[in-house]
């Protein structure tokens, strides 16, 4: 076996090179090769990397610290607030085992734990942040995470490889330039200290900019955090999932939804909106685009817990995801670069889209590694194209008239302010912003945008402003096109009462005018406002009885009982 093949292999190195170097040399070779984290392999590397000085000016204290680094050199990062913790306790279990093996008295091994390394490991640390500080750091870390899953890591350093990357610098200067104005905005007046933003073709999938903090080199907001890959609450940013679920399965931009009875239709999770009103019945359209709660949390109930799930899914989604309903609203954390991918599939028409960061790799000797060029819209197809028009169609009302071109957005805000988000595209660039206030003292933790003088920072407010200035900037005066109406998507007149195809006969009173699938014309239209039909798409879930607004009835139809 392959295994047995190897163990003999290893077996027979070991043997020639206990004839060939003294144990001394073989354990001077291994400390000179295995890797003590943040990039460092070998104890020159390490002594470099976090005292800025070589291996033979360590005193016992930082040789100590560094010796006990190679056996889960993540987990004692001491670059991290929790790891450097870790490292500590690593480095008096080393000197411990030094004084009982009789290297060291116990005297000297007090007086080394007793050194205080903090301003060496920061020092260190400001400057080796400093070195990588103009390439995009949290990019390069993204690139390197996921290279290291193809190849080994001391092969990545060692080898000399060249790797193309899709980052534009040009657009990661805007996007940095956004995320730093934005919190300069807001700093004072909601306590804003950090932020992101990730550019994505929607088509293709490449990453063109990523900003994962407001300041990599920023201990005090844990700047190394990458918030375009942290976990993090969405707020209603997610709607859309359930949305674009509703509209597969027979709702229209028309479709009556309930926004009334928040505080008792939902047992043991009273919904309110941020305005502490409801508005009875509101279409489906008006309910995504003022992003009302109480009607939100109807559909995602009326759709299916689970049907939206899998439309989250089959999106990029693969967080978990709570069953329960405060997820509609955003409750459930996921990830940015997947939350963005899966817009980009609305962008793009329903084309599943995964991010691409790494173009091409090349070793030393210009060999091609391995190859991934753009491959626009290859992705296979997720969303109907009808269903992401008319979504998208919905989302364009609230910020295209700000714009002035055609752009869809969707802003999200967590109930404790932690977490404000603006996410939305045009028909060729994704991009997501991110505002929070992040503290790494006295351990990493987020707090509540909210203050007595302002109230709470919300995402169409915070970092809306960041999104607005970067698409207004990447542009410039060259606009990008608006989609294109798919042919099986119309305007119709619709029965207010249904949301589905009038008839001739319906009185103008009783009708809307909104987008819908094109109606098969060998099939009557259905009934405006017959019994069980009040709200319920055709193939749709449950009806709404009960939730009509007092209307008279069309001759001959009998409708629900109503509640004012």
């Amino acid at each position: 076996s392959r295994s047995f093949d190897r163990k003999a292999r290893e077996l027979v190195l070991s043997i020639q090179l206990e004839r060939q170097y003294t144990k001394d040399q073989i354990l001077e070779m291994y400390l000179n090769t295995i890797f003590y984290g943040n990039q460092s392999f070998g104890v020159e590397a390490a002594a470099q990397t976090y005292f800025g000085t070589s291996a033979r000016r360590l005193d016992l204290a930082q040789s100590a610290f560094i010796a006990g680094l190679p056996q889960r050199p993540s987990y004692l990062n001491p670059f991290l607030t929790e790891g450097s913790v870790h490292a500590r306790d690593r480095q008096h279990d080393v000197l411990t085992a030094m004084v009982r093996d009789g290297y060291i008295t116990a005297a000297a091994a007090a007086k080394a734990y007793a050194e205080d390394l903090g301003p060496k490991l920061a020092a260190a640390h400001q400057a080796a942040v400093g070195q990588r500080a103009s390439l995009a750091p949290h990019f390069v870390d993204y690139v390197w995470s996921e290279l290291e899953q193809r190849y080994d890591p001391s092969y990545l350093l060692r080898s000399g490889l060249k790797i193309v990357t899709t980052l534009d610098p040009k657009t990661q200067a805007l996007a940095q330039q956004a995320v730093h104005d934005g919190i300069a905005r807001y700093a004072s007046s909601y306590r804003v200290n950090n932020g992101a933003m990730l550019v994505m073709n929607p088509h293709t999938g490449e990453v063109l900019a990523m900003v994962g903090s407001a300041d990599y080199s920023n201990a005090d907001i844990g700047g190394q955090v990458n918030y375009t890959t942290a976990l993090r609450q969405p707020g209603s940013s997610f709607k859309p999932y359930t949305y674009i679920t509703a509209l597969m399965n027979g709702w229209t931009p028309a479709s009556p939804l309930d926004d009334s009875n928040g505080a008792k239709a939902f047992p043991g999770y009273p919904v309110h909106d941020w305005d502490s009103r409801e508005l009875g019945t509101i279409t489906l359209r008006d309910s995504l685009q003022k992003s009302r709660n109480i009607s939100s949390v109807h559909l995602f109930k009326d759709v299916g817990i689970q049907k939206v799930f899998t439309t989250a899914r089959s999106l990029g989604i693969d967080t978990p995801l709570d069953p329960s309903l405060p997820t509609t609203l955003g409750a459930s954390e996921l990830r940015m670069v997947d939350h963005l991918s899966a817009y980009s599939t609305f962008a793009n028409g329903g084309h599943r889209v995964r991010p691409l960061d790494v173009l091409e790799v090349r070793d030393a000797a210009g060999a091609l590694l391995e190859s991934n060029p753009p491959q626009p819209d290859a992705g296979e197809r997720v969303l109907p194209a009808s269903a992401t028009y008319m979504l998208t169609d919905i989302l364009k009302g609230a910020v295209h008239p700000s714009m002035g071109f055609p752009v869809a957005a969707k802003s999200g805000t967590t109930t404790d302010f932690k977490d404000a988000w603006y996410i939305g595209y045009t028909s060729d660039l994704a991009v997501a912003s991110w505002m929070g206030r992040t503290l790494s003292q006295p351990t990493p933790h987020n707090e509540s945008m909210s203050t007595r003088a302002y109230g709470g920072l919300w995402g169409e407010i915070g970092p809306a402003s960041s999104w607005k200035q970067f698409m207004k900037a990447y542009y410039g005066s060259k606009k990008p096109a608006d989609w294109a109406r798919p042919a099986d998507v119309i305007p119709l007149t619709l029965c207010k009462l249904t949301g589905q195809p009038a008839s001739a006969e319906v009185a103008p009173e009783f009708t809307i005018q909104d987008l819908a699938l094109k109606p098969d014309p060998a099939l009557p239209a259905a009934a405006c406002g017959t019994p069980g039909t009040g709200g319920t798409p055709s193939g749709g879930g449950a009806g709404l009885p009960g939730i009509l607004p007092s209307l008279p009835p069309l001759p001959g139809a009998t409708l629900p009982p109503i509640v004012p």
